[in-house]
């Protein structure tokens, strides 16, 4: 059976990361690049992208990132919210899955790299939090730009998150290489083994 790796690669698009947001698309772009020079990667990896802020949309619908030709252009919204987030990320990876299961494609737990710089404005995110992840048991990467390393390690704790890092808001933080280093990072298990995970954490 053959088998692929679901990304889902969630930006905060509030007004405080309206500066930042083309290097996100800059970042979609790079692990296109990587993911061609790496062809085992490209067939075994699926990419989509989700923008949030006061509420949540998909840009960019799980695809072969490499078979894009233009990648989404991100617009600022308002207000850090997580909860339609985390719902929308319950009702894709579930509509996600089924197509896979149709097409008789196993699809492995999902990656979810999160990037924001803010935490949750809208108390009872948690509870929208453990439905996608009752639902999907994904691997969650953190990455915060300009919040405490104990704002961080709080939001990833609250998030079971596997890996956080913590970045400065200064102009010069290089978030588009972050973002590919962190992805490839998580993803070069796949280019040395069969193996994509362990068969417990499927």
């Amino acid at each position: 059976m053959r088998r692929v790796m679901p990304i889902y690669l969630v930006i905060n698009t509030s007004r405080s990361m309206a500066g930042r947001l083309v290097e996100f698309e800059h970042a979609l772009a790079a692990l296109a690049d990587e993911l061609l020079y790496s062809p085992l990667l490209g067939d075994r990896v699926r990419v989509c992208a989700v923008a949030f802020a006061d509420s949540a949309r998909c840009v960019l619908p799980l695809v072969d990132i490499t078979e894009v030709e233009e990648f989404p252009k991100l617009v600022p919204g308002r207000e850090t919210r997580f909860a339609p987030m985390f719902d929308l990320l319950t009702d894709l990876t579930n509509t996600d899955a089924a197509a896979h299961m149709a097409s008789g494609v196993f699809a492995y737990r999902p990656l979810v790299l999160l990037v924001t710089d803010g935490v949750p404005a809208d108390p009872g995110w948690e509870r929208a939090f453990a439905r996608f992840y009752r639902h999907a048991h994904p691997n969650i990467v953190l990455f915060t730009i300009g919040l405490r390393d104990s704002q961080a390690e709080e939001m990833g704790g609250a998030m079971r998150a596997t890996f956080i890092r913590a970045l400065g808001d200064a102009p010069d933080q290089p978030l588009m290489s972050e973002i590919c280093a962190g992805l490839m990072d998580h993803l070069a298990p796949l280019a040395t083994s069969r193996r994509l995970i362990r068969p417990d954490d499927a």
